[in-house]
């Protein structure tokens, strides 16, 4: 599929009509990205199926090839868009503006404002998927060694603009902790009666940061 329209041949009742003009490349890719996040998330690796890709992002199966070389390449995609997603909504939303005293409602804002539920069934089953394929592991690390850099980037540069609070442990740690706290808590939900995962994000957070 490409951005060309496709004029009418010469000689049908089509010539004197407007060439519809065809789904920009980019949306398509974009289209079947997103479908593929949600039937993956839905169905399981295993199970989804690309025409099933397809049919949810308004596409023949053809398209899925045009755009990506196997299955394994789209999950890749599929990866790879929601890691971007993620670190770009977090680029968003720490700045290095915000004090110390406020970084605890941000993150509660932050929960509130995105319903992770959606993208940690996606991760499960890509970690499901790459556990029983040895040959995605490595993609399935150097994805989320991107996000654990990207959040580590994200807290040397907070705290390099706030000298004042004392984080308690290397910054290093600190991210780590953070990416490990959300993504159990947001695994263990279903089990938390009564918790808000924001919430309790948030008091971690704000119970580690002190004011030298």
């Amino acid at each position: 599929m490409t951005d060309a329209t496709d004029p009418a041949r010469p000689g049908t009742p089509e010539d004197d009509s407007t060439p519809v003009p065809r789904t920009p490349r980019s949306e398509v890719r974009e289209r079947l990205l997103a479908a593929g996040s949600q039937v993956f998330a839905e169905q399981g690796v295993h199970e989804a199926r690309l025409d099933a890709v397809a049919a949810a992002a308004g596409f023949s199966k053809g398209a899925v090839y045009s755009n990506f070389s196997s299955k394994e390449d789209l999950l890749a995609q599929v990866m790879q868009r929601a890691t971007n997603r993620v670190l770009l909504s977090l680029q968003e939303l720490v700045r290095i503006d915000i004090s110390a005293a406020d970084v605890g409602d941000v993150v509660r804002a932050a929960f509130g404002r995105h319903d992770q539920s959606a993208q940690f069934a996606l991760l499960s089953e890509l970690r499901a998927y790459a556990m029983r394929h040895p040959e995605f592991m490595p993609e399935f690390v150097r994805q989320r060694r991107t996000l654990q850099d990207g959040v580590r980037e994200l807290v040397h540069t907070w705290f390099a603009a706030h000298p004042e609070v004392d984080p308690g442990m290397p910054l290093d740690t600190f991210a780590t902790i953070l990416i490990a706290t959300n993504t159990g808590i947001v695994f263990d939900a279903p089990a938390l009666d009564g918790t808000d995962p924001g919430d309790a994000v948030a008091t971690m957070v704000e119970a580690v940061l002190r004011t030298r």
